[in-house]
């Protein structure tokens, strides 16, 4: 689903207008633009990008319709449901679908720190340790 069709959907059920959670809707589904299948949503449509957005966003945005607030949280749980069938996932849940193989291409990089950055952290450690 599009993410305007998200905010027609809102504006009906939060009783506010589409540009209220436009800019919402487009953040949730702004993974699209860079993975266009809908395994996108593994990245955005979950409780901890939720909570994410809600903390960098606000809690509330406000409703220009009704001079109220509307809860962005409930806002990005409802677009979850739109998409998923009711559900609002979790990382958990979406992690226990996907297969788990590291392809020799990337096992280079894949939870493997830069060797300079290990060796400066080590430094700073011990400095740190080490008080003058």
């Amino acid at each position: 689903m599009h993410y305007y069709d998200h905010a027609l959907l809102s504006a009906k059920k939060f009783k506010c207008d589409v540009n209220d959670t436009l800019k919402l809707h487009k953040v949730m589904d702004s993974s699209k633009f860079y993975m266009p299948v809908s395994q996108h949503r593994l990245f955005s449509h979950n409780t901890w990008f939720i909570q994410v957005l809600t903390d960098l966003i606000g809690e509330v945005v406000p409703n220009t319709l009704t001079g109220e607030m509307l809860s962005v949280r409930d806002v990005l749980y409802e677009h979850c449901k739109e998409d998923h069938n009711g559900r609002v996932p979790s990382i958990q849940d979406w992690l226990q679908c996907l297969k788990f193989d590291i392809p020799d291409e990337h096992r280079i990089w894949f939870n493997n720190p830069r060797l300079s950055d290990k060796m400066l952290l080590n430094t700073l450690r011990v400095e740190q340790s080490n008080p003058k």
